[in-house]
């Protein structure tokens, strides 16, 4: 990531006492019209000199640019009459006197981030009108590959959570040695059924998967129809495949938004809206059993005969959710 601050000023700005917690790369303003952050990075602009009513336009100009990524205002001689503003607006830091000098440490930088997830979180529910409306547009045609996809760019996917979970625990019940052995059976089986839909395995965390599944509606389906299967075939899955002899469940979860991309194992910490919404929903709020989804996600990603298999569950952070049927049990 990078720390973008465009300005006027001759003198080093951001580089006072504090070592920054990122390369900070100095602009002119004319260079904002060109701005093009990806979602890790921090912009900020400068608005010394300017009167309120510039100061308002180059605010909105900026969060136009750095629509999916963080941007803050930079007033080192503190002539801003209300700080409060620009955060009203969708800033996510404000540096004044006192820290234009000292520069942006990894607290402050944490801080800032810490902002932006929970304002994002608060604004959901427009957030999800938006979504919806974009997912609705899902195109058709054929996905070009993964190596399509600049590493850094910013792009819109669908998001596909997948969990193994069991009663008693897995990691309790296996060991480790045992444990680590289910993990590879438990990735081939997924890699498999999902092959149609093209879907990257993109993090694990023990027994948690997250794909990337591309954002074509041929891909979608073949997703959605995977995930059905697979919780259709749980139990036969668990003792064919997985070799297990102990009752499991799935759990998937589907969401639709944007994030930076970066290929798997080097994704490392990414901030993006997206990525939160999922592995929450994932894991606080879709049930085992079942495939849960987002309001944003494109209404043609699931097949026109699959849909009556899902039903309203109410919200989530703000957003509609819908949840498949159970294929055992009882409502």
């Amino acid at each position: 990531m990078k720390i973008f601050l465009f300005t006027a000023q001759k003198a080093r700005p951001l580089g006072g006492g504090k070592k920054s917690a990122a390369p900070v790369e100095v602009l002119s303003p004319a260079a904002l019209s060109k701005h093009r952050p990806e979602g890790e990075d921090i912009s900020y602009v400068d608005i010394s000199g300017l009167p309120p009513e510039g100061q308002k336009k180059i605010t909105a100009k900026l969060k136009k640019i750095c629509a999916h990524s963080v941007w803050g205002i930079f007033d080192p001689r503190g002539e801003a009459p209300d700080p409060a503003l620009f955060f009203f607006a969708g800033a996510a830091d404000y540096i004044g006197p006192k820290i234009s000098k000292e520069g942006i440490d990894k607290k402050r930088l944490a801080a800032v981030r810490s902002w932006r997830e929970t304002a994002a979180r608060n604004s959901m529910p427009e957030a999800a009108a938006v979504t919806d409306e974009e997912g609705r547009k899902l195109p058709g045609g054929k996905f070009e590959g993964w190596r399509s996809i600049r590493s850094g760019t910013t792009a819109s996917f669908l998001f596909l959570f997948v969990s193994l979970s069991g009663k008693p625990n897995i990691r309790a019940r296996l060991g480790e040695t045992a444990l680590k052995a289910l993990q590879n059976r438990w990735r081939d089986v997924l890699q498999q059924y999902l092959q149609e839909s093209q879907a990257l395995l993109w993090m694990e965390t023990e027994l948690h998967s997250l794909f990337l599944v591309p954002p074509k509606a041929v891909c979608g389906k073949a997703a959605v129809e995977a995930s059905l299967r697979m919780l259709a075939g749980c139990r036969l899955i668990a003792i064919e495949k997985l070799g297990l002899s102990i009752p499991v469940d799935f759990t998937f979860a589907l969401h639709y938004g944007k994030t930076i991309f970066r290929a798997p194992g080097k994704t490392g910490t990414i901030v993006s809206d997206a990525v939160n919404y999922i592995f929450h929903l994932g894991t606080k709020q879709a049930q085992p059993g079942r495939l849960t989804i987002s309001a944003g996600l494109c209404c043609n990603a699931v097949p026109e005969g699959l849909k009556d298999l899902f039903i309203p569950a109410g919200t989530y952070e703000g957003i509609p959710i819908l949840q498949s049927r159970r294929f055992t049990g009882s409502e």
